[in-house]
């Protein structure tokens, strides 16, 4: 039996985590739009989407240009904003 792990399942994962890390050392651990160097998040500017599994791509899995450093405030303003588009690749 194949149990699928949830979205939040993968972001404690170490891949994820790595990934992160890459992106906030990148961004020099600040907001890239207000500065702030409190409660930082890496937000996905896209997602993407398997064409034939339909499957949501592991959020690891994204060229760093699609990821971006907000803190938490700035991330909730914009998803409250913007919808985050989604690709099928």
């Amino acid at each position: 039996m194949v149990t699928e792990v949830s979205y939040l399942e993968k972001l404690q994962t170490t891949c994820w985590k790595e990934k992160r890390a890459l992106i906030l050392m990148r961004d020099a651990n600040k907001c890239r739009n207000c500065g702030s160097s409190n409660n930082l998040q890496v937000h996905h500017r896209q997602y993407h989407i398997n064409k034939i599994t339909g499957q949501k791509s592991d959020p690891w899995n994204y060229n760093n240009k699609y990821l971006i450093t907000l803190c938490n405030s700035c991330h909730e303003i914009g998803h409250k904003l913007y919808k985050v588009p989604y690709f099928k690749i």
